[in-house]
Formats: structure tokens, C-alpha cells, sequence
């Protein structure tokens, strides 16, 4: 069966002596867990995996998710085969994620590192073998694991290599030079929080609010950064790479780090793709952050700029006849390089599941006609085309918002749906139905 090849030597080393080797394809990686594994087994690991994937899917049952992740997670670690080819499984991400954790370490590199949720070891034996004058400590929760982890180190004889079986937000072996934790912290329990305004993506007041409830979900993260900051010595450096899905749930993400006393230093977009997740390129922000004293200043416009990174809109070349549509950040981009001069008509409106919506009917520079549609879930949509197809620019988007209307969703309109209607057929000469 074929193996893939991994990029970085130091790794390849690692996954080497420690008897792992990557699958080449999702398929292949699947072959071997029913071949390698008890039936028992393998029809476990699949149906805990899609009840995750099911509970991912229905983002406000917090609890669902967390039961889905630890059922899955125990059930995972605690049979040595499955651990291992799920590490195997994982190796793409290693690859990926590990050279970028040490090329930011070997800027002043650690005495002391510890690798939160170290699992089957493989990250915490590539931390042994790229810092070898650095003692590197693994800390995990699952017995199983941890055992796992031994037996690898053994293999790879790393003396600089521990691990430690522990929740690490209970763990107590004094402060490190740096923590890491890839995808250890429980970042899938933040929740979406709507921007203040429809145009902007800033969550400002709401970040605090989130925090408000005694019961929240979101406290569970912040016990989890909460450690660690314990865990890392004053000006020591946590190095951070979690499943954060979406801008929103970054923005209180780095919030919690900020109120922790983790003041980021480094952040980039880092992706990878490995066999036992999906078979898309992923992609979330690394993070470094370095330990203070106490609570440091947020804001939220770094991470702003790395999660909506886009150019203006590209007109060359569009055909006389028909539009372009920009969404999501894109359109956000597009929107606000449309050129001068801009005549404009606004249509504010309240939704039915809370959202504020603003939708724009304009013209740009003389030349293009365009509808532009953002609200406060961060769902954006422009549609540009020439000036002489106005009526098939804007119709079907007074349509929409008809229809809206008409089903009960728009709570609110600013002005009046008809009376905007009319407005704009006037506004742009032509008759809106």
C-alpha cells in the first residue's frame, strides 16, 4: 500500500524509529484500519466518529459536541492499534503544523517545553529530536496514550523526552520556557458571537458578554487558557494551533488570551491536510503569545486582517451583459474598493433569528451598478455589472427581499420594504416590480 512521503526530515526520522509510516490517500488509511483492527473496534471508532461529525454540525448544542469529542477521544486512545493508526492518520498534519512550531522557537530556544495533549507522543518526540539541549515533556489525560507515547520513546531513545499522564489543566510540574498545544484545548465549545454592525466584522461589547453567563460553554475554554498561562513562565511563550472555526469564534478566542495574559506576538493562517480528517486543506491561525503578569490590551484588528485578507474586485474584461458576485470576505473587500463617486440607496432590516441585515442598491464610479448585502452573521454578498443592466442587477434582489417579507423573516424595515422599492426604481430609473 502506498506511503506518503513526509516533508521534513527531523519527522520522517521520528515517525521512523517510533514504527509509524503515513498513508497515502483517506482510503488507504481506512483500508488499514479495517485490516488492522477488530471489527468491535473498527465499528466503534466509525460510529463515534460520525456521531462528531453530526454534532459539529449543530453548532448551538454545546453539550453535544464536548460528549461527542470525549466519547470519541476515550474510545480512540484506549485501544493501542486505533491509537497508533490514528496517529498515523494525523501524520500530514504533524508535518505541516511541526516545522512552523520550531522555527518559531529556535528564535530563543526553551530550556523546558511542554506539549499539551501530547497523544500518541508524535509531536512531543519531533519537540525532543528538533530541541535535543531542551528537556520536552508530553502531558495527556488517556492512560492509554500516554502508554502509546512510552512505547514510542523508547524506540526513538530520546532522553530528553517524558510524558506525563494528566489533565493538564490540573497538571502542576512548575512553569516552562514554552508551551505548545496543537489542537489540545477545547476551542470547539466557543460560541458565534454577531458583529455590532452588518459592514463590519467587529465583535467588541458581545466578546465581554460571552463571557457574562455562569454556565457558559466558553468558560471551559478559558479554564483551558487559563492553564496555559499557569504553565508558562513570565516571558516564556505559548505556542497555539486550534480548531477555531470562523472569525467569529477566533476573535474570543484571542480575547480569552488577552484577559489570560497572553499577549500575541506572531499569528499566521497555517493549513494542512491529513487522512484521518477530511479530505480538504484546512486551515487555522498559529498563534504565539508571550506570558505577562496580568491581563493585556485586546484588539481585534489583527485577526480581523488575517481571517478577511482580500483584493478589490477584478471588473476587467466583464461581459456587457451579464454580473459578477462576490461572498463572504471577498465581497466585503469588493465592496468597500467599488470606485467613486457612489449613489446609494440603504435598506436596514431586523431578522427573525436576531441578525441585523443591511442590503445596498448603488452605483459606482459612473460605470457599475451593484447590490451588496452583509448582516451581522458575517454573511456578505455583492453582485457588480455594467450600468445598462441595472433592472437584472437589482430586481432580483428586491425579489429576495420581498420574499423574505412575505415568509415572515423581516421583522423590521428601514425604511419600508415599499416604499425602498419605490425609491429605487426612481433613484435608478427603471421600474421595479
Amino acid at each position: 500500500m502506498p506511503r506518503a512521503e513526509l516533508a521534513d526530515e527531523t519527522l520522517a526520522a521520528v515517525v521512523a524509529a517510533a514504527g509509524l509510516d503515513a498513508p497515502d490517500t483517506r482510503e488507504g488509511w481506512e483500508w488499514r484500519l479495517q485490516c488492522a483492527l477488530p471489527w468491535p473496534v473498527f465499528d466503534g471508532y466509525r460510529r463515534r466518529r460520525d456521531e462528531c461529525y453530526a454534532a459539529a454540525k449543530d453548532v448551538n448544542d454545546v453539550a453535544r459536541v464536548a460528549a461527542a469529542n470525549d466519547e470519541f477521544f476515550a474510545f480512540v486512545n484506549a485501544h493501542p492499534d486505533l491509537c497508533r493508526l490514528f496517529a498515523a492518520g494525523r501524520l500530514g498534519y504533524y508535518d505541516a503544523l511541526l516545522p512552523k512550531v520550531a522555527a518559531r522557537l529556535r528564535r530563543a530556544p526553551p530550556a523546558r517545553i511542554l506539549d499539551l495533549g501530547s497523544f500518541a507522543g508524535v509531536s512531543t518526540l519531533y519537540l525532543g529530536a528538533a530541541f535535543p539541549d531542551s528537556q520536552v515533556v508530553g502531558v495527556e489525560q488517556h492512560p492509554g496514550a500516554v502508554a502509546v507515547a512510552e512505547e514510542a520513546s523508547a524506540r526513538c531513545g530520546l532522553g530528553n523526552v517524558s510524558f506525563a499522564c494528566a489533565d493538564y489543566t490540573e497538571f502542576d510540574a512548575g512553569a516552562f520556557d514554552a508551551v505548545v498545544s496543537l489542537q489540545a484545548l477545547p476551542a470547539y465549545l466557543i460560541p458565534w458571537l454577531p458583529s455590532e454592525r452588518p459592514e463590519e466584522y467587529a465583535r467588541g461589547s458581545h466578546l465581554e458578554a460571552a463571557l457574562g453567563a455562569p454556565a457558559a460553554a466558553v468558560l471551559a475554554v478559558a479554564r483551558a487558557v487559563a492553564a496555559v498561562r499557569r504553565l508558562t513562565t513570565a516571558g516564556g511563550r505559548a505556542v497555539l494551533h486550534e480548531r477555531v472555526v470562523g472569525l467569529p469564534r477566533a476573535l474570543l478566542f484571542h480575547h480569552l488570551l488577552a484577559r489570560a495574559g497572553l499577549a500575541v506576538t506572531d499569528l499566521c493562517l497555517a493549513g494542512w491536510h491529513s487522512v484521518s480528517q477530511r479530505d480538504v486543506v484546512q486551515s487555522f491561525p498559529l498563534i504565539v503569545a508571550s506570558a505577562a503578569d496580568g491581563p493585556v490590551p485586546f484588539d481585534e484588528a489583527a485577526m480581523t486582517a488575517l481571517y478577511t485578507q482580500a483584493g478589490g474586485p477584478n471588473l476587467t474584461g466583464l461581459p456587457e451583459t451579464c454580473g459578477v458576485t462576490f461572498s463572504g470576505p471577498p465581497a466585503h473587500a469588493a465592496f468597500a474598493a467599488l470606485p467613486a463617486p457612489r449613489d446609494e440607496l440603504c435598506l436596514r432590516v431586523g431578522v427573525k433569528d436576531g441578525r441585523r441585515m443591511h442590503a445596498y442598491f448603488g452605483i459606482a464610479g459612473g460605470l457599475w451598478a451593484y447590490v451588496y448585502r452583509c448582516d451581522t452573521c458575517d454573511e456578505r454578498k455583492l453582485s457588480v455589472g455594467h450600468l445598462g443592466i441595472v433592472p437584472a442587477m437589482f430586481q432580483p434582489g428586491l425579489d429576495e427581499l420581498a420574499r423574505l417579507q412575505a415568509s415572515g423573516q423581516l421583522t423590521d424595515c428601514e425604511p419600508p420594504l415599499d416604499q425602498f422599492r419605490y425609491h429605487v426604481g426612481e433613484r435608478f430609473n427603471f421600474s421595479a416590480s
